[in-house]
């Protein structure tokens, strides 16, 4: 992994270990990289994920409605697609658990979406993906939103995190 993926140097390097690939399948939405992977560095470190691997996907609404229609059953678009790997290993892998790589799992996130309903919620578009890329790391590190009270904690850990990326910009 090259330096510039690990953070850079000099300061906090939230989710150090951790190997995240971003594919951008978009044009609609400049992408702010740097905030999106001291984000995923921030959950990941908070649930004792941070040597793990992930890839978050930035699509259009065309590539996220199908891909909610083959996995999900659902043959509409949604803004953010989680798809979490069993127990962060793959099937079949065996040997030293230090020496197998965590993968979590992958993240798809449609900027059509993202973009469309960030007025409604009072938020810039950029905003709007980094709540999203909250939410969908948290479905990964294992959170739902299946009951209220679900709902509800994880609507607030998805501000805090927000917030500290804030404050650890200033």
């Amino acid at each position: 992994m090259s330096r510039r993926e690990r953070g850079r140097p000099g300061m906090s390097r939230p989710g150090v270990g951790m190997s995240l690939r971003i594919e951008n399948r978009q044009r609609v939405l400049k992408l702010d990289t740097p905030d999106i992977r001291r984000l995923v560095g921030l959950i990941l470190d908070d649930h004792g994920s941070s040597d793990a691997d992930l890839t978050i996907v930035f699509a259009r609404d065309g590539f996220v409605r199908e891909l909610n229609a083959s996995y999900r059953d659902i043959d509409r678009t949604t803004d953010v697609l989680a798809f979490a790997t069993c127990d962060g290993e793959p099937p079949g892998v065996t040997g030293d658990p230090e020496e197998i790589e965590h993968v979590l799992g992958d993240v798809v996130i449609s900027t059509d979406r993202a973009i469309a309903q960030a007025p409604r919620y009072r938020r810039t578009p950029e905003r709007e993906i980094l709540k999203l890329v909250a939410h969908g790391v948290l479905h990964l590190v294992g959170h739902d939103h299946a009951t209220s009270s679900e709902r509800t904690k994880m609507r607030n850990l998805e501000n805090r995190y927000l917030r500290t990326l804030s404050k650890n910009r200033q």
